[in-house]
């Protein structure tokens, strides 16, 4: 479908001395493919080609699509657009890698060696499924976890080199995350499914259009996106639905009341206004709808927006995200929103005003010059709209990437009919390193409940509390049969003082006495917070009691001093200290 390349007298001379190398077309058994023809273009003036050119030199000669049906791309650059993306997001990622590797090391450690039933798996999201539902991870040792951690670093940065086989260096990424976040799966920063996209963005970069193809790989990213969140809009909508409830304010509420005992912010001005949220009805049902609608409108925006709705689309979603990690501590931005550098074209044809293509238009070019890659990436898009409309982690089909993000989808109301509960810990979940066991892992749940002698293994004390009177039936099997119909469970690895476990026994027959429309009393929630701050601070102060005693029996492990180039080995995963 393309003109042929013109070449000048001096360039067909100068490739026409290459013994083994016709004038326009170079056969070569690359990517296990020999005999397959790739059309070459030099970069440079006509002087710069070489007879031995290095395949990994800056000066390597990049290939044109061609009309092949299958070719080796991996040395292929792609666009000049999807370059720059693949740099701010790879780079970006990196940093997010090397932030928490210490915390992830440290974990993996612990968790190596503790005596608990997750560690008997390894997966995606805190039910560890396999991978895209198929593929299993592997249970790797603590030097292995190391080394895979650094080499999927190393694999990122090498990627944000157009020279240096970026498409073979993003599939190695696409191995490396599942087997590095795959062991970390229940982990309060890499776990759940805030990594999620960063395997998707992987593949559909790697399958991107050659160095003058158009950047429409970054068209399928933007839409791909939009799918994900416009499926955690209808799987609220949907479950809100089955249930007979609506997805509205007291759902919100009871979500923020939720990171109020698990997830405490050290700033008082935050919780301040974590307060001042939750005990207004009208607060929250703004962020419950707006939160819908941003789900809802993200996708139609960036389609039917123009660069100024992808703009906004971007911003408004990253500003989504900072309000999630404020109100329910849940840090969606170091492997999340640097897939929102996607969108900088857009931002960028806004301040300058000079339009840009429209995605239809960069899609069709797109389909014309790769039909093969861009069926793949729309065949990848058509597999997370089924597995989005058909519910399938609801429905325990769980094949992450791939999601329908059931996230927060139950509809809630504190001081209506259903389960009421919270777990307080002394780590801080809002940071990585710990088992992050909020609505997951506790003795009354059916999947890897953490017994007794389980609990006293953790990173910390911990406590949690629920009553199951009201069990809804579509909930059953999330909860241990013989923790049905109980008016207040309490789970603790540490002797609770009597007074402490009186107050949450307070706290729990408030509820139980107060009517479902009761989450519209400003004074009624604000009495509610009290009696959770109050079992907070109690908590607090066991915890601290309890380590002066420890300290003053000397029941505490004394850590040996590490010299600095210890210090550096420990950080690097090659040495472990000794307790």
């Amino acid at each position: 479908r393309r003109a042929p390349i013109e070449v000048s007298p001096t360039s067909a001379q100068a490739v026409a001395a290459l013994p083994s190398v016709s004038a326009q077309v170079f056969r070569s058994g690359l990517a296990g493919a020999p005999g397959i023809e790739r059309a070459m273009l030099p970069l440079g003036v006509p002087g710069s080609l070489r007879a031995h050119a290095s395949i990994f030199g800056a000066d390597t000669e990049v290939c044109i699509d061609s009309q092949e049906f299958v070719q080796p791309f991996f040395l292929c650059e792609p666009p000049e657009q999807v370059r720059l993306f693949i740099f701010l997001f790879c780079a970006s990622v990196a940093v997010g890698l090397v932030s928490h590797h210490k915390s992830a090391g440290q974990y993996y450690s612990w968790f190596k060696q503790a005596d608990v039933p997750q560690n008997e798996v390894r997966g995606m999201a805190y039910n560890a499924c396999k991978a895209y539902g198929v593929f299993p991870v592997p249970n790797l040792s603590i030097a292995q976890f190391h080394l895979v951690g650094w080499l999927l670093l190393t694999t990122i940065l090498l990627a944000c080199h157009p020279g240096l086989a970026p498409r073979f260096f993003l599939f190695a990424s696409l191995v490396l995350y599942f087997m590095y976040f795959g062991q970390l799966f229940c982990e309060s920063k890499h776990g759940g499914h805030g990594s999620v996209l960063m395997p998707s963005v992987f593949l559909l970069l790697a399958l991107s259009g050659g160095p003058r193809s158009t950047p429409w790989s970054l068209v399928f990213i933007k839409i791909f996106l939009g799918i994900i969140y416009f499926a955690g809009a209808v799987s609220k909508l949907g479950v809100s639905q089955v249930f007979g409830q609506t997805w509205s304010g007291s759902t919100m509420q009871a979500y923020v009341m939720d990171a109020m005992w698990a997830r405490p912010h050290r700033l008082g001005l935050v919780r301040a206004f974590q307060r001042f949220c939750v005990s207004r009805w009208y607060v929250c049902t703004f962020l419950a709808l707006s939160g819908l609608v941003f789900e809802l409108g993200f996708l139609p925006l960036y389609l039917f927006g123009g660069h100024l709705g992808a703009s906004a689309a971007a911003l408004i979603a990253f500003s989504f995200h900072l309000g999630v990690d404020v109100l329910q501590g849940l840090d969606f931005k170091p492997f999340w929103c640097p897939v929102f550098w996607v969108f900088l074209p857009d931002l960028q044809a806004v301040l300058t005003g000079i339009p840009g293509e429209p995605w239809t238009a960069v899609v069709s070019q797109g389909y014309e010059e790769e039909p093969f890659r861009w069926m793949a990436s729309a065949l990848y898009l058509l597999i997370q709209v089924v597995v989005s409309i058909g519910f399938f982690d609801i429905r325990g089909w769980e094949c992450l990437p791939f999601t329908c993000c059931p996230m927060f989808a139950v509809p809630r109301n504190m001081f209506g009919d259903e389960v009421r509960g919270g777990v307080m810990t002394e780590f801080d979940l809002r940071e990585g390193g710990f088992m992050d066991m909020s609505y997951n892992f506790t003795p009354w749940h059916t999947a890897m409940p953490l017994s007794e002698e389980n609990l006293r293994q953790l990173q910390g004390r911990m406590m949690a509390w629920t009553s199951t009177v009201h069990l809804h039936p579509l909930i059953h099997h999330i909860i241990t049969e013989d923790a049905h119909g109980k008016e207040l469970l309490l789970a603790s690895n540490f002797e609770m003082a009597p007074d402490f476990r009186a107050k949450i026994t307070e706290y729990a027959q408030y509820l139980a006495h107060c009517r479902p429309e009761d989450w519209m009393d400003s004074q009624k929630v604000f009495e509610a917070i009290i009696l959770q701050e109050q079992c907070r601070s109690m908590f607090t102060v066991d915890s601290r009691e309890a380590r002066l005693l420890q300290v003053s029996e000397g029941d505490l492990p004394h850590v040996e001093e590490q010299s600095p180039v210890l210090l550096l080995l420990s950080c690097l995963g090659l040495y472990t200290p000794k307790a």
